[in-house]
């Protein structure tokens, strides 16, 4: 009865329900067709769970080893027996892999193909319906798995010899080992591909990964709002801004370019690739001399040469906007502008943007006595705060993306998950700032001072006497963000994050049904939101003991 009364309410709750949500999916194909659909469970899932669930536990077992090897004096009995268990279970995984590859395979396989390319990838066979593998890939990655298996086994070997060593370079070993084991461990839980549960392992990746993320952004905006100014802060940053102001003022005094519409606006209007978007939407909305704010068509061309070649041998468009040095054919001059080409306007529309920010920052600094970057970190949190998530997600997702991978040509292409995770934590992390910042001044400012008669630097203060304490004080509003981050990665599904709240979608779109995707769904979010809300007062709870 006791053991009953330590289970919070809520959970008590579901666990009296939970027969009852069992019996449902058991009994009803179309719960049981959604559930597997929203967990993500693909083919041959089965052995790719046994096969990922043994490579787990003797993961878990290596990293415990070199925990207790590291830490062998303290370690509790529970640990030194981990460690003794861990080699015999790496020989025999090694001899599972050699002896009955079967049983790991279509999980190393499952792991191999979603890490390539699916539509560019030459190791793929795309001739079936069923995109797999070349059988001789598949044998190499057989060989692949074997050998790092074999390796993993010496390492966890190794990690006990490591005890005998003296000195530094024992201690710098065993730390190597706990690093390796815990980079392998971390692989198989947040980057290896899920085959048996893909829809779970996406949405509780961009909700951990996002929460780590926002949480360092939140400590950067606290630590900057701690900065404070010195006699030469205002001019320093002062000149900074102007310099900033300077070279945007050398980019704009560049020299412009003349372009001119020629032909006539009787169909389509060829524009040369490269044009900026700004004078395509004058041209596209009639908003140019004549225009009279009609919309025109327009189409794409590589060069100017080919805009006005098209003017004659396309029927479809009937002028060009083109440099004014290559309209040597006579047509007629509809409009003739210039502008800054984008290579001087981009840098200083940028130079503008920070410069002018930076001195609002510090004429609002100076005449609050603060530093400029702390007015900033304010501004930002305030700002975030103030819009909703989905526009940030949005924002994050679409225009801003697409804007850093044309400013970089290309170079920095980030997928959907990644726009995704940055805008949640962005979006968190101005809450989260919040949070730390009040944990931070419950701390009695005498401790501070404390530190500072002690000779300890401002760093070595914040880190030893403030932030421990701060994040015991904190740990309950934290658990409510993580929750919360958990139910707002379901807004990834706008940019076709296939989470579970995507797959729903996806589900109910092809079944038509009404009610057993939407229904399951929310089943499966109460599950995953109360399991980690008791596991965070857990945290609580022996947090609350060791302050005792």
């Amino acid at each position: 009865m006791s053991r009953l009364s330590s289970i919070r309410p809520s959970n008590l709750v579901l666990l009296a329900a939970a027969p009852f949500i069992i019996y449902l999916f058991a009994t009803s194909s179309k719960y049981l067709r959604s559930l597997n659909a929203i967990l993500g469970i693909g083919n041959n899932a089965g052995p790719i769970f046994v096969g990922f669930l043994l490579i787990l536990a003797v993961a878990v077992l290596g990293y415990l080893c070199a925990r207790n090897a590291r830490f062998e004096a303290v370690t509790p009995g529970w640990l030194r027996i981990a460690a003794i268990v861990a080699i015999p279970s790496a020989l025999a995984l090694v001899a599972l892999g050699f002896s009955a590859p079967q049983v790991l395979m279509p999980f190393a396989e499952s792991v191999f193909f979603h890490a390539l390319s699916e539509n560019t990838s030459t190791l793929i066979d795309r001739s079936s319906q069923t995109w797999v593998l070349f059988p001789e890939v598949v044998e190499r990655v057989q060989s692949g798995m074997q050998i790092l298996l074999a390796f993993y086994a010496l390492v966890v070997v190794a990690i006990p010899l490591s005890t005998r060593l003296s000195g530094k370079v024992s201690g710098y070993v065993r730390l190597g080992f706990e690093i390796l084991t815990g980079a392998i461990l971390f692989y198989l839980m947040f980057m290896a591909h899920w085959q048996f549960a893909t829809g779970v392992a996406i949405t509780f990746r961009a909700a951990i990964f996002a929460y780590i993320f926002a949480a360092i952004l939140g400590l950067i905006w606290v630590g900057l709002q701690s900065f404070k100014p010195t006699a030469r802060t205002t001019v320093v940053y002062g000149c900074v801004s102007l310099a900033l102001l300077a070279i945007s003022a050398f980019f704009f005094m560049q020299p412009q370019v003349s372009y001119v519409l020629v032909g006539t606006t009787d169909a389509r209007i060829a524009i040369v690739r490269g044009t900026p978007q700004a004078q395509a939407d004058l041209i596209r909305f009639g908003e140019f001399d004549g225009g009279e704010g009609q919309q025109y068509r327009i189409r794409s061309a590589p060069d100017a040469a080919s805009a006005l070649e098209q003017i004659e041998t396309v029927d479809s468009v009937s002028g060009a906007f083109v440099p004014v040095e290559s309209h040597t054919q006579g047509y007629p001059v509809l409009w003739k502008t210039s502008f800054l080409p984008d290579k001087y306007r981009n840098p200083a529309l940028t130079f503008a943007v920070f410069g002018f920010l930076l001195l609002t920052l510090t004429i609002g600094g100076a005449q609050h006595k603060l530093h400029p970057l702390a007015v900033g970190a304010e501004f930002f949190v305030d700002t975030i705060r103030g819009i909703p998530m989905l526009v940030i997600i949005l924002y994050i997702g679409l225009p801003l993306a697409g804007a850093v991978k044309d400013a970089t040509g290309g170079g920095i292409d980030m997928t959907n998950m990644t726009r995704g995770v940055i805008a949640i934590a962005i979006g968190y992390s101005a809450y989260m700032a919040e949070i730390f910042r009040s944990g931070i001044e419950a701390i009695p400012r005498g401790q501070i001072e404390a530190g500072g008669s002690l000779g300890l630097s401002r760093w070595q203060t914040a880190r030893l006497i403030v932030l421990p304490q701060a994040l015991r004080i904190v740990t309950p509003p934290l658990g409510n963000e993580f929750i919360a981050m958990i139910k707002d990665t379901s807004l990834l599904s706008i940019l076709s994050v296939r989470d579970m709240t995507q797959r729903m979608r996806e589900f109910q779109a092809a079944s038509f049904l009404p009610f057993a995707p939407f229904n399951t769904a929310a089943i499966l979010y109460v599950v995953i939101t109360l399991g980690c809300a008791s596991f965070l007062k857990w945290i609580e709870r022996r947090t609350a003991r060791e302050d005792r």
